[in-house]
């Protein structure tokens, strides 16, 4: 049942659950929360994003799916969702039967898919991210080209090299800072002679008081205006640019909603990277929160709508192209990237959640931060750190859609925990072809890569959280995530094929005990045989 009030212009729908229905939707960051039970406090789409992607969308097992254009508020409570809107009284549609006719139908009507992928070399190679490197040893090019020098000789594979933030003399400069970076060009001529694509770190903002900002305000509009936020309070009807706060400091950043200043941006996006060589961009910030008190060019225009245009710029200009934040992305050729994760046990038990969890708000060309975790306090001396969660990071995201390192193996690890590393990396070349053959299948038909169980396996008591999933099809993958070594993998109904060829019949249950940490277990659906889905 479905209960709707509408007072001084807010919608609330009140949606009581079919027998056995669960939800997936709305934050990404909450996907480890997935199907939603109950949540831990209400959410609102319109100034929270936890850090990554958001999306007016639900979907559940039960063949339902939610959508609105804008953003609304929700909690969960006992499997009832209430959903607040300040547009529209937002009901669910009946799509069919299961979670995937939900979605499909979904994604067909409210976020199709153009087409086109992110850059191929992203799914068929390991990428590798600078930023735990230049974090510990510093931002300068002695320390970039050592890294570089250091991945050639390593034996691992490389198909994209990821400069990080802190090359720039100020935000919004697109200069190196020549006392660190005195030969730029050459750093970059150094990473494309060992065959690999180039990214860098960019965001949209530039810093108060520098030439780039007094020269686009001499354009008004460019950038956005302040309302009341910190020096420019007293000036509330934005003659002077607003500024928002990030981790490292504040900034002005391009409005983005308004022509000129995307056109600005980009144009200065790609002087920069044909400049230096370079193949394409991670974007970074673009969080909603963040932009809560500043006023665009179109007072119509949210901060939901900048973090949609920030995504749209980069999908459509920029096959090679990261972003961890945004909204209603979904169908964009986009590499997706999780927030930062912490180097623990817990962090690594949530992150195949808020994979599943990624295609099915329409992200599907995923990559769960970097291998051991973003944060680079573990790699510090006096840091917690683990080898054997290193080499589960790594096991996690072999057969991942994309596989991202930068804390270097060759420097945290024992031979042998290199050794293993080095395999996983070439488990994941050795399923490249296949990996971006099922990237294409998404961008044609808007089909997950990495699919949940529920997804694949309709109403066979697979509609709940699990570690577990399906790369495509046809092959299940159960990561080790714990520091025991243990793992309960769960076969639906079928005939399977484990990793050391042993053929097992399912539904059944395995555990598995003392599982060595060159072991990533996976089981194939084999053709001939009993596998079926669904009822």
């Amino acid at each position: 049942a479905v209960y709707g009030v509408c007072a001084a212009a807010v919608y609330e729908s009140v949606i009581e659950p079919l027998e056995g229905e669960c939800w997936w939707g709305g934050i990404l960051n909450d996907g480890a929360e997935m199907p939603y039970a109950t949540t831990d406090a209400p959410r609102d789409l319109a100034c929270l994003n936890m850090g990554g992607t958001t999306a007016p969308f639900f979907v559940s097992s039960a063949g339902r799916y939610i959508w609105s254009d804008r953003p609304f508020a929700y909690s969960a409570s006992n499997g009832v969702l209430r959903i607040v809107s300040d547009v529209e009284c937002v009901k669910p549609v009946q799509a069919g039967s299961t979670l995937k006719d939900a979605y499909l139908a979904a994604s067909r009507r409210h976020f199709p898919f153009s087409g086109k992928t992110p850059a191929e070399l992203l799914f068929t190679m390991p990428q590798w991210n600078n930023w735990i490197e230049i974090a510990i040893q510093g931002m300068k090019q002695s320390s970039v080209d050592a890294y570089t020098d250091a991945l050639a000789a390593s034996g691992f594979p490389c198909g994209v090299y990821i400069m990080d933030g802190g090359w720039y003399t100020h935000q919004g400069s697109y200069a190196f800072y020549e006392p660190d970076f005195p030969d730029p060009r050459g750093m970059f001529g150094r990473i494309r002679a060992n065959g690999w694509k180039s990214m860098i770190w960019t965001a949209h903002f530039v810093s108060p008081d520098s030439r780039e900002y007094k020269r686009l305000r001499r354009g008004r509009g460019y950038m956005i205006d302040g309302l009341d936020v910190l020096a420019y309070r007293k000036d509330r009807k934005g003659t002077a640019a607003g500024v928002v706060w990030w981790w490292s400091g504040i900034s002005c950043v391009y409005d983005l909603t308004y022509a000129p200043g995307r056109k600005t941006y980009l144009e200065t996006l790609q002087r920069f990277a044909a400049d230096y060589g370079i193949d394409g961009f991670k974007f970074d910030a673009g969080d909603i929160p963040r932009l809560s008190d500043v006023r665009f060019h179109d007072p119509a225009m949210e901060p939901v709508d900048y973090a949609h245009e920030y995504v749209k710029l980069g999908a459509e200009n920029f096959p090679y192209n990261e972003y961890r934040s945004g909204f209603r992305t979904g169908g964009m050729p986009v590499m997706q990237r999780l927030r930062d994760q912490g180097h623990t046990w817990n962090a690594l038990g949530k992150i195949s959640q808020i994979v599943q969890a990624a295609g099915l708000i329409g992200s599907p060309y995923v990559v769960a931060d970097m291998i051991g975790g973003g944060e680079a306090g573990a790699f510090r001396p006096g840091g917690y750190f683990s080898e054997k969660l290193f080499v589960r990071y790594c096991a996690l995201q072999a057969l991942h859609p994309m596989m991202q390192f930068s804390a270097a193996p060759w420097r945290y690890l024992s031979p042998e925990g290199v050794r293993i590393c080095r395999e996983f990396a070439e488990l994941h070349v050795s399923y490249g072809k296949r990996i971006f053959e099922l990237a294409r299948h998404a961008a044609e038909t808007g089909e997950p890569i990495v699919r949940t169980m529920e997804y694949e396996f309709p109403h066979q008591g697979f509609n709940r959280a699990m570690t577990q999933f399906m790369l495509g099809d046809d092959l299940l993958v159960a990561p080790v995530v714990t520091e025991d070594d243990t793992v309960v993998v769960e076969l639906p109904r079928g005939d399977w094929m484990d990793d050391f060829g042993k053929r097992h019949t399912g539904p059944a249950i395995l555990r598995l005990d003392n599982v060595p940490l060159s072991r990533l277990p996976r089981y194939v659906r084999l053709p001939c045989g009993t596998a079926q889905k669904g009822n």
